[in-house]
This record gives C-alpha cells, sequence and structure tokens, in this order.
C-alpha cells in the first residue's frame, strides 16, 4: 500500500496526529528493512523431496540502539 493512501485514508477517517506519526512511521521502517516476515532467508536440501529452511519470524526496531534486527526459525519443507 502506498504512503498516499495511507495518508489519504488517515485525512477521511479523521485520524488524530498520533496515528499519522504511527502509520507514516510504521510504512518507512517496512520500507527501510531488507527482509519481509515469513521470507526464506537460506535453505537446504535435505533429500529429493524436503528442504530445510530458515524462515523470517518477526522483525523488531530496537530505538536505543537505532537498528532493525530479525529473527529467524527452521523449518521442513515438502513439495
Amino acid at each position: 500500500m502506498s504512503l498516499f493512501k495511507i495518508v489519504l485514508g488517515l485525512i477521511l477517517n479523521k485520524a488524530n496526529k498520533k496515528q499519522y506519526y504511527l502509520e507514516i512511521g510504521s510504512h518507512f521502517l517496512k520500507k527501510g528493512c531488507n527482509v519481509q516476515v515469513g521470507q526464506i532467508v537460506d535453505s537446504k536440501r535435505i533429500d529429493h523431496e524436503r528442504r530445510r529452511v530458515k524462515v523470517i519470524t518477526g522483525i523488531f526496531y530496537d530505538f536505543g540502539l537505532n537498528k532493525i534486527t530479525h529473527t529467524t526459525d527452521k523449518r521442513i519443507l515438502k513439495k
């Protein structure tokens, strides 16, 4: 969703200033992060039918360090 649509929706719904800041800030954090939740980061073949993959499960912003971090989970996928 583009930033223009987000701001237009906030104007039409008469949102307060805090809501504007939250929506615009979250939009730029999502855009600045290089991964998305559910994205496969690493893949390793186990056998012909299965793969062991690392999947992004969460993205966090640390205000103290001014850094975006993520957590991963190992899963097995079948074809």
